[in-house]
């Protein structure tokens, strides 16, 4: 029983990290047809150049090759335009932080409005008291409200 216990542990110590099998359809939509200027997955199958981007990509994954790998190669055998997405460098990485600048200054932007719309309005201020009206005011005002009725 130990000697099999030990056998089994052997095995799965020597034995590699399972890698994930990459689909096709995975890395279609992350590339790009160099051509055609859309990606890979809406590219025409007619087209000869997606045809030998797609059968290239077949080839590597036969090959047991990484989803990583796989883009490795079409950027050493296509240029860094075959790939769907910006990389995480220079000017490209603008791709990801404008976006996020402009919704992180909209957000604040609609927390201040929506703070200022609930702020309490300024209390009316005091209508001057029965007092404070001259003679003359009070004459004419009766004189008005004599005229009107």
């Amino acid at each position: 029983m130990r000697l099999v216990l030990l056998l089994v542990v052997a095995a799965l110590a020597t034995a590699g990290p399972a890698q994930a099998a990459v689909s096709f359809t995975d890395v279609e939509d992350e590339v790009m047809c160099t051509v055609c200027g859309t990606p890979l997955n809406l590219a025409p199958q007619d087209a000869p150049f997606a045809q030998r981007q797609r059968e290239f990509i077949r080839r590597l994954i036969a090959q047991g090759r990484s989803k990583q790998q796989i883009k490795d190669a079409l950027v050493a055998q296509y240029g860094n335009e075959v790939l769907a997405e910006p990389r995480d460098e220079g000017f490209d990485a603008a791709a990801y932080g404008v976006p996020l600048a402009v919704g992180g200054t909209a957000l604040i932007l609609l927390l201040i409005a929506l703070l200022m719309w609930r702020r309490k309005p300024p209390a009316p201020e005091p209508v001057a008291a029965a007092g404070g009206v001259s003679a003359a005011d009070r004459r004419r005002l009766d004189e008005d409200i004599k005229r009107y009725d």
